[in-house]
Formats: structure tokens, C-alpha cells, sequence
């Protein structure tokens, strides 16, 4: 009787204690998870952002230099 008690208590400790707590550390786990995933995604997308800015000012004002330079270099030096 006193084993079936202890068993018994236990048991309910388990289920009215320990699952809520499982649970509510699941979900502060899966809160962190998503905000380190949302500020990395962020940080991608200025990363991939400023890239794409630099290869639509940076790309042509290059080539027009190298072309200018091409027009006004003497004949033949390369």
C-alpha cells in the first residue's frame, strides 16, 4: 500500500508538474530558436541588400571607367 502510494504520488508529480515545466521550457526553447533565426535572416538580407546595391553602382561605374580608360590609353598598351 505504502509502494502504490509512493508510485502513486510520484506519478502525479510527474504529470502535474514536470510536463507543464517541459513544455514551458519547449516553448521558451523554440521563442529563442525563432528569434536567433529571425535576427540571422535580417542580417542576411542588409548583407545580400547592400551586395545588390553595390553590384548595380559599383559593376557599371567599373566598366565605364575601364572603357574610358580603353579609349583614352595610346595606341596598343596592354
Amino acid at each position: 500500500m505504502r509502494k502504490t502510494l509512493k508510485v502513486l504520488f510520484y506519478s502525479a508529480l510527474i504529470l502535474f508538474v514536470g510536463v507543464p515545466a517541459a513544455f514551458a521550457l519547449f516553448v521558451a526553447a523554440m521563442a529563442m530558436f525563432g528569434i536567433a533565426i529571425g535576427i540571422g535572416s535580417a542580417i542576411l538580407g542588409l548583407v545580400l541588400t547592400v551586395l545588390k546595391f553595390a553590384l548595380m553602382v559599383v559593376l557599371p561605374l567599373a566598366l565605364l571607367v575601364w572603357v574610358v580608360k580603353r579609349l583614352l590609353a595610346p595606341e596598343r598598351t596592354y
